[in-house]
């Protein structure tokens, strides 16, 4: 009963992680049927690259920024969906939208929303008297990268919210209203009540967050493609423009397994933090 799925896993995980390695160790481009084995040239060059470690602090900051506004934003959503309201759940469902709708069409109505000569955010700047000239959202340096960051941040916070919004339905509600009777604000009633309680499944939450945005290529790949420059440029998009744009099979793959450890060296952190927390208690 083991065999169907063991294969698929060897063709479907295994394999790939082994070619990929195997690639990172040649010298090869796509348009070439075998490569040349150059030992770790293609790491030194990578490790030696200022064009690499640029990728990578924008990764970080991507990561850390996306990773800080989803979950207080989705904290906080979660917290108002927990509350009794008229239409609650249709506000509990709209809140999931972003999450669940499809990813180009989301990237794309975003892009015409940025559009510094008919997008509705200029328009309704101006229309308000805030600016006067077009801002170009996705199109200056300055601005492209938040750009971006304030969508994945939109896009994955409903992940956050749903997580949490779960966990908080199963808090009784005779702790609050102990809380109340002993005078605590609801400040103190989050701090000593809520945020115990939900600890555990923000700390898995975090750690899946972070391991899914370092990764993540999508959102930067539809609205700026790394551009303008190289602002936008994270490592995961550096990865795949040196293997399909350059068509460097080599480095790409020398990326990628760079890629991979990162995201390993994150799981083993949290990991061991994870494990010394349990010990404390």
């Amino acid at each position: 009963m083991l065999l169907p799925a063991l294969v698929l896993l060897l063709f479907l995980i295994v394999y790939p992680f082994v070619r990929t390695v195997e690639l990172s160790f040649m010298q090869q481009k796509m348009t070439q049927a075998t490569g040349k084995f150059i030992g770790f040239k293609n790491y030194s060059r990578l490790l030696g690259s200022s064009e690499f470690w640029t990728s990578f602090g924008l990764s970080v900051t991507w990561t850390v920024t996306n990773v800080i506004g989803q979950v207080v934003f989705g904290v906080i959503i979660s917290l108002l969906l927990n509350r009794t309201f008229f239409c609650r759940t249709i506000a509990r469902g709209v809140s999931l939208l972003p999450f669940f709708m499809p990813m180009v069409s989301m990237m794309l109505m975003w892009r015409w929303m940025f559009n510094e000569n008919y997008g509705i955010i200029n328009s309704l700047l101006y229309s308000l008297g805030i600016t006067k000239e077009p801002v170009g959202w996705l199109s200056t340096t300055a601005l492209a990268f938040p750009s971006v960051i304030l969508v994945s941040t939109w896009r994955y916070t409903p992940f956050v919210t749903m997580n949490i919004l779960s966990k908080l339905q199963t808090i009784p509600t005779e702790h609050y209203e102990a809380a109340a009777i002993d005078g605590a604000s609801g400040w103190k009633a989050f701090w000593h009540i809520t945020l115990p309680e939900i600890r555990d499944v923000l700390q898995i939450v975090i750690v899946l967050r972070v391991i899914f945005m370092f990764k993540k290529v999508d959102e930067v790949m539809i609205l700026t493609n790394g551009g303008p420059g190289t602002s936008t440029m994270i490592l995961p998009l550096y990865t795949y423009k040196n293997t399909f744009e350059s068509l460097q099979l080599g480095r790409g793959a020398a990326s990628a397994v760079l890629l991979m450890l990162f995201v390993f060296i994150l799981m083993v952190f949290y990991f061991r933090m994870f494990e010394k927390e349990d010990d404390v208690r």
